[in-house]
Order: C-alpha cells, then structure tokens, then sequence
C-alpha cells in the first residue's frame, strides 16, 4: 500500500466500463468494494489517505441502480505515479468477468460533475405484447407537457408527487414486434438526477401499464448507453 501526503503530486485516472448481465444485480455498495479488490490486485499504483484508516480516492459518476445495465460507466482513481493507459485497462480487464469490463482508459483533468445527462434504452414487453396504438400513447405521454411521478426519497420521508417532464430532454418511442423500445435522454445533474425507473413508473400510472407481477408476461429492462455534457457533446 502506497501512502502519501494529501499534497503529494497524483494523476487522475478516468475509467469507463460497463456492468452487464448478471452483475446488474450487485448494489452499488458491493460495487465500490469489488472494484478497490480489482484495482488491488491489478498492482495499480493507488493513491491513499493518511490515518488510521487509509482510503484510496475513488469517485463514481452517477451510480447504478439495481436492475439497470449500463455500457457507460465512469470512475476517476487517483494514482501516485502515471503508467500507461493502455497497460492499467489491460491489468483491470484481466481480473472482471465478461459482465464487467474496462472500455477505456485516459488521464483527464476534467470533473465528473460535467456529466449531465445520460440516455437510456428502456425496454417495455406488455402483457399481450405492444401495437402501434400503445406505442403512440408513450411517445405522447413523454413528450407532453407535464408527467408527473410519485419519487420516493430517505425512509423517513413521505413519497412526493413531482413533474419529471423537464428532466427528460428527449424520448423517442418505437415498437419492436411485441416490445416497445424508449431511446431517452435524462437529467444526470446531482441536483436533478433522474433515475429512469420513474419513468417507467410514470407511464404505469398514467398508462396502466407494466402493472402485472409475472415476470413471464410482463417485463421491462433499462440500459444506460451514453452521457454527456450540458451542451450535448459526449461526455469524457
């Protein structure tokens, strides 16, 4: 374990990968930890905190909720000493599974606070299946001029009706055989973050729709695909 003063010359390292499969179903919390593991045993060159308790610098973007695959993940690690990119991805990758893999690897100056949105894919399979009817009553329900959610905050809180409709900068719906696929882009901003279960939410109490417990008639999934800055430009 290398420590260092806080003051000591470091470099960032920014991480993209993805979380698939499977692996959507581990927490955020587990996420943290089997990444530090992985970073570990890669042999990179972390940078800790000084005291009792040593803490590496690790900062996710806009982390995952559970059931939500993502092909756009982002962490910034510190490092005490600059290897190549090229070589820390390789060491990452050789210790994730296929679910879990490093995209890219780049040193940047830039925060991940500059993310502020993020489009998703979000897959509905009604029970019955889709037609082009249903299809056309999301794609107006998205782009209308009010949508409104109950969005759940801490346990002690009571649940709010909100308007998420300014939170979702565009919703494209299209009908694939029994499915609907929604191409959307949400609000990533730490003070307007819009997790896009309340979307799928949305559209059930507004629609009636995905109401039925059996996941063998009806289902949907989420996939993050892309994010980007406040004028649109990709992000990284």
């Amino acid at each position: 374990m290398v420590q260092l003063s806080p003051h000591h010359p470091h470099v960032n390292l920014r991480l993209k990968f993805k979380k698939v499969g499977s692996l959507q179903y581990v927490s955020h919390l587990d996420l943290v930890r089997t990444m530090h593991k992985i970073i570990v045993r890669a042999k990179l060159p972390l940078w800790y905190t000084e005291g009792f308790n040593p803490k590496p610098k690790m900062i996710f973007a806009a982390p995952l909720s559970i059931g939500v695959e993502s092909v756009c993940e982002y962490l910034d690690i510190k490092l005490v000493d600059d290897i190549p990119p090229e070589e820390a991805m390789s060491r990452l990758n050789a210790n994730m599974t296929d679910e879990m893999q490093i995209l890219e690897a780049y040193y940047t100056e830039g925060k991940l606070t500059d993310m502020k949105w993020l489009r998703y894919e979000i897959t509905l399979c009604p029970v019955g299946g889709a037609d082009d009817g249903l299809a056309e009553k999301v794609r107006e329900t998205l782009n209308g001029d009010s949508l409104m959610a109950v969005k759940k905050g801490k346990p002690q809180d009571k649940p709010k009706i909100v308007d998420i409709r300014p939170l979702i900068r565009s919703a494209k719906v299209d009908r694939r055989d029994a499915e609907l696929v929604i191409d959307c882009i949400l609000s990533a901003d730490a003070s307007s973050f819009l997790n896009p279960e309340y979307v799928v939410s949305a559209l059930r109490d507004k629609l009636g729709i995905m109401t039925c417990p059996r996941l063998t008639e009806e289902y949907y999934s989420i996939m993050r695909l892309e994010a980007y800055r406040e004028d649109m430009t990709p992000f990284a």
